[in-house]
């Protein structure tokens, strides 16, 4: 199957946009993670729901969701309020696909928005996340597609990580023997050559 952006569900790139547009002329700063974003920083893959990580301040909260149903999104405001306050996280939809909002709760989280850079994607500009920060945030859920998605991303972007910014920023949130650090090395040698060719972390 070809996965390029042109061949994804329709509804999903029109939500992308249609969300973007909406948190740009709010001023939300945010950055497209998950699948989408894994797929652009390395081989695009099929993926049927949209990930973002964002920072929305209060008050502009109810208004930035009134914006987004008029733009066709569907949820109940009252429960998205509580569930982005106690939860910090909730969950959109548009046209049946799924959109998945975090709030930035860990320091390393802010970190992945921070580095987030504008690019352009399908001629529009949208925040998508480093390919260093998508490795980091998989490793944290390290689930068996993340762990592929992870390989992409280093066979994708030999040479060129920031291995020191992953290393020291997982190390914020897992101790130095979790398993994930052993995995991490482990995948750097199969996947991944550090300009120094030693594929250690420095």
């Amino acid at each position: 199957m070809d996965t390029s952006p042109l061949n994804l569900p329709r509804a999903l790139l029109t939500a992308v946009n249609k969300l973007t547009q909406v948190l740009d002329e709010a001023g939300v700063k945010y950055a497209l993670i998950g699948g989408l974003a894994a797929g652009y920083r390395s081989r695009p893959r099929f993926t049927q729901d949209v990930d973002l990580l964002l920072h929305i301040p209060q008050l502009a909260l109810p208004a930035l969701l009134d914006k987004l149903q008029l733009e066709g999104f569907q949820f109940d405001t009252k429960t998205v309020i509580h569930e982005w306050n106690a939860e910090h996280l909730t969950v959109l939809s548009y046209a049946g696909v799924r959109v998945d909002w975090l709030k930035p709760v860990l320091p390393c989280f802010q970190h992945v928005l921070d580095t987030a850079r504008i690019e352009t994607w399908l001629d529009s500009p949208v925040r998508i996340a480093s390919a260093e920060a998508l490795i980091l945030l998989k490793l944290i859920s390290f689930r068996q597609q993340d762990v592929a998605d992870i390989e992409a991303l280093l066979a994708a972007n030999r040479g060129e990580l920031d291995l020191e910014w992953i290393h020291r920023e997982l190390a914020t949130v897992v101790s130095a023997d979790d398993p994930r650090m052993q995995r991490l090395q482990e995948l750097l040698n199969d996947f991944y050559v550090a300009p120094d060719d030693s594929g250690n972390l420095p």
